[in-house]
């Protein structure tokens, strides 16, 4: 068992932390300003659109897509669902491979999202998806439908999560010590909760040793990221090429049913086990502050296991290993708009200040493993094999 630090003291450090690395970069701009700038760097002034002239608006790169169809998906803390239906509608994902869920009651939900939330549930309802109200992020234990998927989930999603404190809501700086608690705690009760429903199996690419470039004639087989759906799809890698292609009789309806089976009730596809991969959470927090004091990377990679709190759940808070973060682009998903935890549109100040920051946030998405031995000994033998690539040399320890 790691040294006790209270979660209020693991706070204070970080912001001394943050508040000297800011010095240094301070100094840095300073310093940086006194030097004569050329005139080719020199920035053009700007037009009244608030674009510098000469330069054109910034294109989003072509957006990390996390998810492969065959993934068993659970979504936790949605809003208006409008994220898991944009997965069904427009990357396809099969339905019957989703949960998607919150923590209101069906009618709250409602009452919070009056203009669209009732139709995208009835939506996603009659597309095969499994959508439940109460589900509690910290408590996923006590929910009988994310706890009946054999073998656990792949990928399980908590976008923008945020707790509300309607003593610190608005309350400005003073209580924004009191704000970072609370969502630390919100953050480290999930990272608990979810542990144990994770599924085992393969670790992620990223954290595999990396296979050494093939020659010219191969060049390029190994460039396909395996998180992306269409590079996947291009690679011919979904489809089996035994597999016979499907009629229009067989097209696929969203929910598998027993085919051998003498009556046509829908088989539960939770009852079977997921692809053997190792789990992956993933959060979407925007990148800016109070978010970035929240510490995400450092709750879930070095957590403090004094948690006020949590201490009546027992157990060690969990350690995971971060796979990558990317930016986020809700341009990517169609249709998805985010959703103030309080509910409604709210103003641009509001949402700036819970989630995405209406158009204009720019947001990040984080994605972390269990900790693990067999982790640990992937980035080992992959660090090993990259000195060795260099000419570096192997210390080994000499037997008795």
């Amino acid at each position: 068992m790691g040294k006790k630090v209270s979660l209020l003291k693991a706070l204070k450090n970080h912001q001394a932390r943050s508040a000297a690395s800011e010095r240094v970069h301070q100094a840095q701009r300073e310093a940086a300003v006194k030097r004569k700038v050329p005139a080719s760097k020199q920035r053009a002034p700007r037009q009244e659109d608030g674009n510098w002239k000469g330069k054109e608006k910034e294109q989003p790169k072509r957006p990390t897509i996390p998810f492969d169809e065959d993934d068993r998906i659970l979504l936790v803390g949605e809003g208006n669902f409008s994220f898991t239906l944009s997965l069904v509608k427009t990357h396809k994902i099969p339905s019957y491979n989703i949960l998607a869920t919150t923590l209101d009651s069906e009618a709250d939900c409602y009452a919070k999202y009056p203009n669209d939330a009732s139709e995208i549930v009835s939506d996603l309802r009659s597309l095969g998806v499994r959508v439940v109200f109460g589900v509690d992020a910290t408590r996923l234990e006590k929910s009988k439908e994310v706890m009946q998927a054999k073998g656990g989930w792949n990928k399980v999603v908590f976008n923008f999560p945020h707790a509300v404190d309607d003593a610190t809501l608005g309350a400005g700086i003073t209580d924004q010590d009191r704000n970072i608690l609370t969502n630390q705690r919100l953050l480290l009760g999930f990272l608990r909760s979810v542990a144990p429903i994770l599924s085992k199996g393969v670790l992620p690419k990223e954290l595999l040793p990396k296979k050494p470039r093939a020659d010219s004639d191969d060049e390029g087989e190994d460039t396909v990221p395996s998180s992306s759906i269409a590079a996947k799809a291009d690679a011919d890698v979904l489809i089996d090429s035994d597999e016979e292609e499907l009629s229009d009789e067989d097209e696929f309806t969203g929910v598998p049913h027993a085919s051998d089976s003498d009556d046509d009730t829908p088989i539960n596809p939770f009852q079977f086990p997921p692809p053997a991969r190792q789990g992956i959470i993933l959060v979407t927090l925007r990148d800016s502050v109070p978010y970035t004091l929240w510490d995400l990377p450092r709750l879930a990679k070095r957590p403090p296991h004094a948690v006020k709190g949590l201490e009546r759940q027992g157990g060690e808070q969990p350690e995971y290993t971060l796979v990558r973060s990317y930016r986020f682009w809700p341009e990517a998903y169609p249709g998805y708009e985010h959703r103030r935890t309080r509910g409604g549109a709210g103003t641009a100040a509001e949402e700036r200040e819970e989630g995405m920051g209406g158009t204009g946030g720019v947001c990040k998405t984080w994605e972390f493993v269990l900790r693990t031995d067999d982790a640990r000994t992937m980035r080992e033998k992959a660090s090993a094999a990259a000195a060795k690539g260099k000419g570096g040399k192997r210390k080994t320890k000499s037997k008795k």
